[in-house]
């Protein structure tokens, strides 16, 4: 059934329609709400700045198909997928907007990109695969070999939002990524019950199908859906959590046992760091207040309680702290530095839950967004001890190890593309708008006769 009675609920506050329970304030107890107000850095870049977000525009040079207009995710690795996409077109509007590309350099590159999405090829059940090759275009698996492997609706959400953000940028371009995402069956991703689903497909052909996301990312990309008037109602909601105390400031976590719902539950920046960047912790309607005010509180509070704990670890403990999900050179090639995880504070974590300390990384790409959403001294020193991680003619590493100060000389479209977004947004704030223009899926939502089903919804009488 279409989810027609959840629409109106959806356009408002993440914090409306009972979807953020009474009571998430009084858990955050000790939340210093006063840094909610907090300006950042805003205004045009300086010299340096326009530097630094060159530096990270060579990575997507150096690492563009030019078959498909594709861009790696990982530096000379022809693999991508829709979290990268996204990633990609972030960096192609901090392009745009420093005028590192012509107007016909940027025409060609968001034309490439739109032609793949409206012909690449769908997993079986009518979603984007996970992975896909950079020269080809078509499906893979994490071997790149070509395969159908499942689909992630973290990573379509993820994209969702960007696609929004390119329309807004590219009014002329509307049609076109309305006419790709209309392909898609949202039936797979987002539940009846407002849960975000991923699967996989096996070897045999079956499909296995898995809830997906934690506190964080999962608020997070609810925002792509409710763009898109699809409504993740249940994983909208910040419970079931918990509150863990770190040097007297409280940080709220995932309450789901891992035993049951077989999944991590590490708190992170990243998330938290993009409602900033993109949404300005704001409503998904919100297009009036300034960007001193915050409409979505509790999502404000919870990114300020992690950027506070991380800084609250340097002062207690001399230990720099600039926290995210990140790459690594060897196994386990990914790992999750958390603030908290598997009830343990600083933890770094892999997929499959074994701990790895020794790869905790002062992360580039977080060192840089909380610098720009928090004009302090601490976000100053970060600034000191990342601003020399980068490959003049690759693009930015990583980030620096916590344990011994080397490199992770790893470099990747998701740093590059974060260092890119942090700078756009302090050059014009807020990255997403509401649009209230009529889109081509406007006409089609409205249609009794040529309604694109799957799970949209339906706005004739």
């Amino acid at each position: 059934m279409l989810r027609k009675g959840l629409i109106a609920c959806s356009l408002l506050a993440l914090t409306s329609c009972g979807v953020v329970y009474q009571g998430v304030q009084d858990g955050l107890t000790t939340m210093n709400t006063s840094q909610v107000l907090r300006q950042g850095r805003y205004g045009e870049l300086t010299e340096q700045e326009l530097a630094w977000a060159q530096t990270a525009w060579v990575y997507v040079e150096n690492n563009t198909q030019l078959q498909t207009g594709l861009v790696n995710s990982i530096d000379n690795y022809p693999s991508t997928n829709m979290s990268s996409l996204a990633d990609y077109l972030v960096a192609l509007m901090a392009a745009q907007e420093f005028e590192f590309i012509t107007s016909k350099e940027h025409d060609e590159r968001l034309s490439l990109v739109l032609n793949f999405l409206n012909k690449m090829p769908l997993s079986s059940i009518g979603v984007p695969n996970k992975v896909y090759n950079t020269t080809t275009g078509q499906m893979v698996d994490y071997g790149n070999q070509p395969k159908d492997i499942g689909w992630s609706s973290i990573d379509v959400g993820r994209l969702l939002i960007v696609l929004a953000m390119t329309k807004q940028r590219n009014p002329e371009f509307s049609e076109y990524i309305d006419k790709a995402v209309l392909r898609w069956n949202f039936c797979e991703l987002v539940t009846n019950e407002g849960e975000l689903y991923g699967g996989v497909v096996k070897d045999d052909g079956q499909i296995f199908r898995y809830k997906e996301g934690r506190l964080g990312i999962e608020e997070y990309t609810s925002y792509g859906y409710l763009d898109w008037q699809v409504v993740p109602q249940k994983a909208m909601r910040l419970d079931p959590y918990e509150v863990i105390t770190i040097n007297g400031i409280d940080i709220m976590f995932d309450g789901r046992d891992p035993r049951d719902y077989d999944v991590l539950r590490p708190v992170y920046s990243n998330p938290f760091l993009k409602l900033g960047l993109e949404f300005n912790w704001d409503d998904i309607n919100d297009n009036t207040s300034s960007d001193a005010k915050h409409t979505n509180d509790t999502l404000a509070a919870m990114a300020d309680s992690l950027y506070r704990v991380q800084e609250s670890r340097w002062d207690k403990e001399r230990i720099y702290t600039a926290r995210g999900s990140h790459v690594v050179s060897g196994a386990p090639y990914f790992v999750y530095d958390s603030i908290y995880a598997l009830g343990t504070p600083w933890i770094t974590v892999a997929e499959d839950g074994s701990d790895h300390d020794e790869l905790a990384l002062i992360s580039t790409q977080a060192a840089f967004q909380m610098w720009t959403l928090w004009k302090t001294d601490y976000t100053d020193r970060l600034m000191v001890l990342v601003r020399e991680l980068y490959d003049a003619d690759r693009g930015w590493y990583e980030g620096r190890y916590e344990l011994t100060s080397g490199y992770e000389k790893s470099i990747t479209l998701n740093t590059n593309a974060g260092v890119l977004e942090a700078l756009l947004y302090k050059a014009n704030g807020k990255l997403y708008q509401p649009n209230k223009a009529l889109e081509y899926r406007d006409v089609k939502f409205n249609s009794r006769f040529d309604h694109p089903g799957r799970c949209l919804v339906e706005t004739f009488k």
